[in-house]
């Protein structure tokens, strides 16, 4: 069974790689996200003609959005792990549009030489991934000096959900947030880019709210982390009942709730060291 918490790091290898596509076409329709995608554009700063890497590109909206900012003069670029992903990436090309590439690279090993972009930016890609401080070492390394650096995440820790019993949420919940490979990405960021060398680092809380308990069964994948839950002997199947029609009833009467905050950062890469040489143009993988 796949659920959306830990499948990102393999899509391809999933029993449905195609409802990951699907999921991320929910994503990017809900105006919470729009709104942060918003944000982090303006805060890279792109121009006409820059340089820009996209980690994680996923169905590649982003990087379509991103490319249209660059104009023709510039180059954009979109990464992920996954061949599906890819394929809709490039199956949603609009024909006589600014076009980004796309290549199939491991963001912890960027194919890509040092100081090759001018803003680098990923979305919500580090909580999928084992170490978020290797990803944001690479982000630096490819970003010219003084180039942007903008991340945004989710930390799992302040995901809540009412109503429930308070045992039985706190077991759900710790559960979907250690079922994630860096469920504790969004309060890494700060000290990830530190050490990554950036300076200018801002950190920008966003919370999500979803008081629709359709939509938030689908953005949380709720029934398939019950189901892993007692699989995993965390829940028994009486305790998941349930807490399911606590959820239930709480929908139909119009009062349920649940939120997660996601912090968006950005950062500056510092002043190029003494004697280091700088590429002035992006490196084919």
């Amino acid at each position: 069974m796949d659920s959306f918490a830990s499948g990102f790091a393999g899509v391809d290898a999933a029993g449905d790689a195609n409802s990951f596509v699907t999921y991320l076409d929910l994503i990017h329709s809900m105006p919470f996200f729009k709104d942060c995608k918003r944000r982090s554009y303006e805060a890279l700063g792109i121009r006409p003609g820059a340089a820009v890497l996209e980690i994680g590109c996923g169905n590649g909206v982003d990087a379509a959005a991103l490319a249209a900012m660059a104009g023709e003069e510039g180059c954009v670029i979109g990464i992920d792990v996954s061949r599906t992903m890819l394929a809709s990436a490039q199956a949603k090309n609009t024909a006589g549009s600014a076009r980004p590439g796309y290549v199939l690279s491991d963001a912890s090993h960027l194919a890509f030489a040092d100081n090759s972009f001018d803003a680098v930016r990923t979305d919500r890609v580090l909580q999928h991934t084992k170490d978020i401080y290797v990803v944001l070492r690479e982000m630096a390394r490819v970003t010219r000096h003084a180039g942007k650096i903008v991340v945004f995440e989710p930390d799992w820790e302040t995901f809540v959900i009412w109503p429930g019993e308070r045992e039985v949420t706190r077991k759900v919940l710790n559960f979907w947030c250690d079922h994630i490979p860096s469920g504790w990405a969004g309060r890494s960021l700060p000290a990830a880019c530190a050490e990554a060398g950036l300076d200018n680092i801002t950190v920008t809380p966003l919370c999500l709210v979803i008081t629709s308990l359709p939509l938030a069964r689908r953005v949380f994948d709720l029934e398939t982390t019950l189901s892993l839950a007692v699989q995993a002997g965390v829940l028994d199947s009486r305790e998941a009942e349930s807490w399911a029609g606590e959820q239930a009833h709480a929908g139909d009467a119009g009062r349920f709730f649940s939120s997660l905050t996601f912090y968006l950062v950005t950062g500056t890469k510092g002043p190029e060291p003494e004697g280091k040489p700088t590429f002035s143009s992006v490196a084919s993988p």
